[in-house]
Parts: structure tokens; sequence; C-alpha cells
């Protein structure tokens, strides 16, 4: 029986085994600095022949594994043996690119690179559902790869890929988060307004379900599209159906809107650094609710404007070669910190977390410096509230270890 795709009621969209590996192989293929599939350790200037052959491969693996039985079936287990073998490669090709980009992009390649080793080793042993679980894990590190940076780029083989599937038959969320994958950015915005518009489904249940938070998400940071939020949340703003509740918060966020200058976003603009962090500091002053969501636009201009800053502030330091100063090093921690901040409050999700990965930075940035210790306390917090309030007794071990690693580097007791 084929898969389908099943949204929960969260703001991070978890699918089930349906289009999964349709999604993760755009991803893959599509996403920012792709690796070649053939030597993990080189990556060419041109990744584009090692991509097109990458997606022919991947034009006969997704119909095998839309289908359950397919997906087992020992005459098919071959060729998928041969497609998993690619994509492990390609992911681990990728991961030592990572290296060089900023950390969150460094962390959801790691990412990417575990799951799909996971996805072979448990195929190759006969764990079928349990290699398809992570295939839909690993969905999650190329989405939240492609969200991080404004982005104009399109994937040329989406149609082809699309086409593979019965993209209308879709539920219009798991339409949008397809289109996501494949780098089509406004039919994924233009699924989500449709979705906005739609009188069957309340402003409660979109709100509940994560598609005014994952619209927002891509609007702004990828789309850097202001007004077209603002035209969106006053559409929606009109409806007749509107809880008092969401209605404030909107009304919270086109304000915030209405304060954002679109030209900030762009490549190069000045002062990211400061705008990011004034506004990661202004979100956490009004993110009065229960969920903290007043600040969502803040947060998500913040994590755009901090992002950017970091990438641009590694390919400034490419091009000297004297250590950093003690300015260049505070700033770096700040834009860390801030960002760690930021995503705790607002991105994170299950599958991926990348604030404890930048709250790290932060501290290894400038170790010595003003963010470090605050740095430290968010982290610690999250590791030992996050394993169940084990006070350090029960953590594991590498845990443990870079939690002490951490206090050394800071002189902290």
């Amino acid at each position: 029986m084929p898969s389908t795709l099943v949204f929960r009621g969260t703001t991070r969209f978890h699918w089930t085994l349906g289009l999964p590996i349709t999604a993760l192989l755009a991803g893959l293929i599509a996403g920012s600095g792709v690796a070649s599939a053939q030597a993990p350790t080189a990556i060419q200037d041109d990744p584009r022949p090692t991509m097109r052959q990458v997606f022919e491969e991947m034009k006969i693996l997704i119909p095998l594994s839309l289908d359950e039985a397919t997906w087992a079936d020992p005459d098919a287990q071959p060729r998928i043996r041969a497609a998993l073998d690619r994509l492990e490669n390609a992911a681990t090709a990728l991961e030592v690119h990572g290296r060089s980009r900023e950390a969150g992009f460094n962390e959801l390649a790691l990412n990417l690179e575990r799951d799909l080793r996971e996805v072979g080793e448990n195929y190759r042993i006969g764990a079928f559902e349990e290699a398809r679980f992570f295939l839909t894990g690993s969905l999650q590190s190329c989405v939240s790869c492609h969200v991080r940076l404004p982005s104009a780029r399109t994937f040329p083989f989406a149609d082809q890929l699309i086409d593979q599937v019965e993209v209308q038959s879709l539920d219009p969320r798991e339409r949008a988060w397809l289109y996501v994958t494949v780098r089509k950015f406004d039919a994924a915005l233009s699924a989500w307004e449709g979705l906005m518009a739609d009188p069957k489904l309340s402003p409660a249940e979109l709100d509940a379900g994560g598609a005014l938070v994952d619209y927002l998400n891509v609007v702004l940071r990828v789309r850097t599209d202001v007004p077209r939020a603002r035209k969106a949340l006053a559409t929606l703003a009109a409806r007749k159906d509107m809880p008092v509740y969401l209605g404030e918060r909107i009304a919270s966020w086109r304000a915030a809107l209405d304060k954002l200058d679109p030209a900030s976003f762009q490549p190069g603009a000045p002062k990211a650094l400061e705008k990011g962090s004034a506004l990661a500091i202004e979100a956490g002053q009004v993110a009065q609710g229960p969920f903290g969501r007043d600040g969502l636009i803040q947060d998500l201009a913040a994590a755009s404007l901090l992002v950017r800053w970091l990438e641009e502030d590694r390919a400034r330091r490419e091009t000297v070669t004297r250590n950093p100063t003690a300015k260049e090093r505070s700033d770096t921690s700040q834009a860390y910190y801030w960002l760690g901040v930021v995503e705790a409050r607002s991105l994170d999700g299950f599958w991926v977390n990348l604030s404890e990965r930048h709250l790290e930075s932060a501290i290894r940035a400038d170790p010595k410096g003003s963010y470090a210790k605050k740095a430290y306390a968010r982290l610690e917090e999250t590791q030992f509230l996050g394993y169940g309030g084990a006070s350090g007794n029960e953590l594991p071990a590498d845990v443990v270890t870079n939690l002490r690693e951490l206090r050394e580097l800071i002189q902290a007791k």
C-alpha cells in the first residue's frame, strides 16, 4: 500500500513515510553547496554534472520508495542499496563542505550525514521501516538548510521531480513543503496563502498546525518579501472567524512588519549584526504569550540578519591571514549567542536543533568575552532539562565531557 503524508499539530512539520524520500533527494541535490556523490572528500568546483547524475539515479529510487511492498522487494533491493550508497557518499562530501560554513550549516550537514548513514545501515539489515523513518528526518535537515538564507535560486530539474508524484492530490501543507525542498519557494508561499484563504480551515487550526509560522519563515528568511507578508497577514486578519488571541498576535506581527526595512535584508547591507541583535532583544521583550510567539517576526528577521552576517564575516576572514582581533571575536560570539537564543525560542524543532550548536559556538568564538558565560548558562540548562532534570549526574558521557571542556574555557566552576 502506498504511504501517505501526515502533519501533526505542532509548529514543526513531521512527515510520515510518504514523500520524505522524494523531498530528501531534492533537498540533497538542490541544497546550498551540494557535494559530489562520488568522492566524499573531494568536492568539485562545479558539482552540477554530479548533481544531474544523482538526480537520474533518484528518478529510479523515487517510485520504489513510495510503495512499502516495493521498497522491501528483494528484486528492488540492489538498486535501492546502490542509490542509498550514492546518497550517503554525497552527504559525507556535503559535511566536508559544511566545515567551511557558518556553524549551523555544518550542523545540518552533520545531521544529514548521520541520518543517511542510519538509512543505509538499517536498509542493509532489512529494517526497512526504520530506514524510511530516518529518511523522513533527513528531509527536515534539507528544509532547514534551505530556509536559512535569502535565495532566488531554483532547482532546474524540479518540474521533472514534481512530475514523479501527484502533487495536486496532496494536502496543501504537504504540497508547500515539497515545493520548499525543490526550491520552488513562490509555489510554496502560494500554497500556504491558499490555506489561509480556505474557509474550511479556521485561523486557529492554521496556527496550531504551524502553517503561519512556516509561511512567515519562508517569506521573510528566504524571499525577504516583506510586502507579501504584510498583504497575507492583512487578508488573514480580515477573516470573521478570527479568535481574539490570534487577532491580537497578528496585529503585533503586522506592526513589527511595518517597522522592518526590506533593504536591510539584502546581501552586504550594513549593520546586520547590530540590527539582528536588537531585533532578538526586542523579540524577548514582546514575547508575552504562553508560547512566546508574539515576537516571532523579530526573531525571524533577527535570524536572517545574524546568519547572513556570520556567512559574510566568514568570507571576510578568509581574505586575511592574521588571527581575529578581540573585537572580531566578540562580534562573532555576539552573533552566535543571539542566534542561539532566537532559535531556541522560535525555530528549533524535534528533529533539527541548532540552538545548542550556536550557543557552543558563541563560547568557543570568545571564551573570555561577555557572551561566553551567558551562552554556557543557557546551554547547560537545555542539557540538564533536556535529559529529564538529570542535574549532571546522568547525562551522556559525551555531553558531560563537552560541558566540562566549555567550563574550563570560560574558567567557570
